[in-house]
């Protein structure tokens, strides 16, 4: 994308408006005095081979201009993209009159303001030829209240990450959950940042590496789910503020965590009264503004406006919000909401100027050390192929393997369940790669939307009975050994049974039977991140289905890779236990339990399992040169190493 800037101006001329009043500029301000504070880099240059490189490899006249409030040396810079504007005028605590910005060209108006400091509090004044409008700065890094920003200093913030190293994506381990309601006090009706951040070494305790955070850009509203974004660079203030954040990040880090954000860019909030809605003009003929598509194919998606990515300030703006998530946050990825919505029309066709807004964004991510996760759902490999090779250039993309385990796992019968699914869910992938799968069996929209948890889809009137406790732990297992990145839903580990409501309801604590289950989640995790050593084959891509009995219902498979370390993974998918049941194995000698999901630690009620060693026989099975004998509960699990 190429990039057309203004020059640079050098001279200023600064008036005095009042013997207390503030000091402002009354020229154009100097547009090369910008550093990541700017938030409209343009993130594909910048995530180049050097600095001042153009998306199409060319020189370019250097950075844009910076966006919204930016504290320097001298006060602090405003700077607003107000294109149908006729004049603004910027209010604040800093002044009891508006003071004048100067326009600068191209929509774009700038003042600066000697007596403004970080907690300055700042909005701007619109004329334009359909009236007059207060805004909030649309590069607004935190709320002071419904009609007002404050400023930040986001250099101020003191962070102790400096070692921090983020899990490769093959180790990654994902926790999803929603601020407002994984972590509510006592007595409260809603979590913030900072209780999540309370639990956070439970999360450390489980053994997961990555929190993703659902949505918490503003959004409408109190306690929502966060998918009506209105702003792009605060936090939802009743989460907390732009410091809270990033004390959560830092304290993440500090733990071992790693913390992706939900990223919302394929529409905003549908309301005609959200900040950016209508924002410097009347609306006309049903339009939503600047900011947004004008009516047509694009303008609208089935959730609200579909951000206008064409315009170079709108893509600006969305790019800086990548920026500020990796830079002023420490953040260490993205989850991108419904990618089909911004590349696309829900997958049909070409959403002008969404290809190369995913394309510049997943480049610089990927420059600053970062991973990005899409949620497109159409199948559609070229989302994560590397751009180099035409793709969009995402890290691994949401699957239909939960979808699938639903449909092994859930009906009542065994006989109807299709062992093909687990043999097609093991060697899935995109292009031949299987860490390319983001892999649920619980998420947001499936515990939402009128959906339910696992166990109470397996039954609904006893989501802790035997069944449903196995089945699904069955489900963890798969989960949790299949190539892929592997995603856990707030409460998963614990056997949550409540729905993710609208708004969301207070995560319910565990019960006794749910911290059996918590147990056994711990010890896989561990098991993945071969936190114990000899299980690092479950993050490397080799896998071999050893052993298929579709009359039994038993499955075992192999998994392997460069490091010549094996995990052998046997699952009992009928409600019948064995005290030796065969699978062939590809060498004799002793094989070490790992795991046993029919283990009394993981339910008081259960059999008991195996320990220590079984040894293989030296006797040729199902093709392979020996025989591993295996004790196997009901609806059980059994990982071996070696």
């Amino acid at each position: 994308m190429r990039r057309t800037m203004k020059s640079r101006l050098t001279t200023f001329i600064t008036l005095l408006l009042a013997a207390c009043g503030p000091v402002i500029s009354s020229a154009p301000i100097d547009s090369g005095a910008v550093g990541l504070d700017a938030g409209a880099t343009d993130a594909g240059a910048d995530a180049g081979p050097a600095a001042g490189v153009s998306d199409a490899g060319e020189a370019d006249a250097g950075p844009p201009p910076a966006m919204g409030a930016t504290v320097t040396a001298a006060g602090v810079t405003f700077r607003l993209w107000a294109p149908h504007a006729t004049a603004v005028q910027l209010e604040g605590d800093f002044s009891s009159t508006p003071v004048p910005m100067t326009a600068e060209g191209s929509g774009l108006f700038a003042t600066s303001v000697a007596s403004a400091h970080a907690g300055t509090v700042y909005r701007f004044l619109l004329d334009t030829p359909s009236g007059q409008y207060t805004r909030l700065d649309p590069y607004c890094r935190q709320l002071a209240d419904a009609s007002s920003c404050a400023v930040v200093d986001p250099s101020s913030f003191a962070w102790s990450d400096a070692t921090w190293q983020r899990p490769t994506r093959a180790a990654s381990v994902v926790y999803e959950l929603h601020v407002g309601s994984f972590a509510v006090p006592d007595g409260g009706t809603q979590g913030t940042l900072g209780s999540a951040r309370a639990k956070l070494a439970d999360l450390a305790d489980l053994g997961v590496n990555v929190v993703e955070l659902m949505p918490v850009h503003d959004f409408g509203g109190r306690n929502g789910w966060g998918y009506n974004p209105q702003l792009y660079f605060a936090p939802q203030p009743t989460y907390g503020t732009a410091d809270e954040l990033r004390a959560f990040v830092d304290d993440a880090h500090a733990h071992g965590l790693a913390v992706w954000v939900d990223f919302v860019v394929n529409h905003m909030d549908g309301w005609r009264q959200a900040p950016l809605a209508c924002f410097d003009d009347g609306c006309p003929g049903g339009a939503w503004g600047p900011w947004f598509f004008p009516p047509g194919d694009y303008a609208t998606t089935p959730w609200g406006p579909r951000p206008n990515y064409l315009e170079p300030q709108v893509a600006a703006m969305l790019r800086g919000s990548v920026r500020q998530w990796l830079e002023e946050f420490h953040g260490d990825g993205f989850r991108w909401d419904s990618v089909s919505n911004i590349r696309a029309l829900d997958g049909a066709g070409t959403t002008p100027g969404g290809r190369d807004l995913l394309v510049a964004a997943n480049t610089f991510t990927h420059a600053r050390g970062a991973l990005s996760v899409a949620e497109d759902l159409k199948g559609y490999d070229q989302i994560t192929r590397p751009v180099a090779g035409g793709g969009f250039g995402f890290d691994a993309q949401w699957d239909g393997f939960g979808w699938d385990l639903m449909n092994l796992l859930v009906p009542a019968s065994d006989d109807g369940r299709d062992l093909g699914v687990v043999d097609r869910a093991l060697r899935g992938g995109y292009a031949g790669d299987g860490f390319a799968r983001l892999l649920w069996t619980e998420n947001h929209d499936t515990v939402g939307n009128g959906g339910a948890r696992l166990p109470v889809r397996i039954d609904a009137a006893n989501p802790a009975s035997f069944a449903a406790r196995r089945r699904s732990m069955v489900g963890a297992v798969l989960l949790l050994t299949t190539p892929g990145v592997p995603m856990l839903f707030m409460g998963q580990e614990a056997l949550a049974t409540q729905g993710f409501t609208s708004p969301p309801a207070p995560l319910e604590g565990p019960t006794a039977r749910g911290l059996e289950v918590r147990a056994f989640y711990k010890d896989l995790l561990a098991l993945r991140r071969n936190l114990g050593g000899q299980s690092g084959a479950l993050q490397e891509g080799g896998v071999e289905v050893l052993h298929r009995n579709d009359g039994n219902k038993v499955l075992a498979y192999r998994r392997h890779g460069p490091s010549g370390e094996e995990v052998i993974v046997v699952l009992n998918l009928r409600n019948r236990a064995y005290t030796r049941y065969d699978v062939g194995v590809p060498a004799g000698g002793a094989w070490r339990i790992r795991l046993d999901s029919d283990w009394r630690a993981y339910g008081s009620d259960f059999g008991g399992g195996q320990t220590g060693s079984v040894t293989a026989l030296d006797q040729p099975y199902d093709g392979q040169p020996a025989t591993l004998p295996v004790k196997l509960g009901a609806y059980g699990a059994v990982v071996f190493t070696r």
